[in-house]
């Protein structure tokens, strides 16, 4: 079986447990846990050993503090929570890698949401890689790209499978790309260097190289 099999293997399993979920499931603020608590556990399996994952909120010296994050990758060697318990944590800026916000579906709305969280987490620390991840999506993939670069604060967004009828292969390839790049950022001795670019990421270019769309410049808005 060749990597692309396998994570198209992993990627349908993410799906067959979103499926189980709703079947057994009607209340969709339950059912919204659960999807973060799956996506939650794949990002657990694919991060180094140096950080921890959990739910909860950044908060800096001065009391200032993010929404609340459905996922948080941070440094638990050199850092550690401020507060934990359970998946529950809240965390200095400095020690967070990568935030994420968890959707069932995408939609042009929810995105915007999602967007101002992560937002609110740049405002913290610029250098925090922000990503979004769906488990479906009705719109096309490039608009929901365009989207976070107008935004210049998210730096990837990841689905799982489309509604949209002219959506091509890059969806069947993205728990690759996504797992790929949560490993490259939280490699040993890169995540203190390596802060998130001003772009969206779209694939590992090589070694410490991403490729992407780049967020507009200031005057060009």
């Amino acid at each position: 079986m060749g990597m692309e099999q396998y994570y198209r293997k992993v990627q349908e399993k993410l799906m067959v447990q979103r499926d189980v979920i709703n079947s057994l499931l009607k209340d969709p603020r339950i059912i919204g846990d659960y999807y973060e608590a799956i996506v939650r556990d794949a990002v657990r399996e694919a991060v180094s050993g140096s950080f921890a994952v959990g739910r909860g909120v950044v908060l800096d010296t001065d009391g200032r503090a993010s929404r609340e994050c459905d996922i948080i990758v941070y440094n638990a060697v050199e850092y550690g929570p401020l507060f934990s318990s359970g998946d529950i944590a809240v965390v200095n800026p400095e020690s967070v890698r990568c935030v994420i916000q968890v959707k069932g579906t995408v939609t042009m709305d929810n995105l915007g949401d999602a967007i101002q969280s992560l937002a609110a987490v740049d405002h913290l620390r610029s250098g925090i890689w922000k990503f979004i991840v769906g488990f479906k999506t009705n719109v096309e993939y490039q608009t929901l790209v365009d989207m976070c670069a107008r935004s210049r604060s998210v730096n990837g967004v990841f689905l799982f499978s489309s509604n949209y009828k002219g959506e091509k292969e890059d969806i069947s390839l993205q728990m690759q790309k996504f797992v790929g790049i949560l490993k490259s950022i939280t490699a040993p001795g890169v995540y203190q260097t390596n802060d998130a670019g001003r772009y969206v990421v779209l694939e590992i270019g090589g070694r410490d190289s991403f490729q992407g769309v780049p967020f507009p410049e200031e005057d060009a808005q």
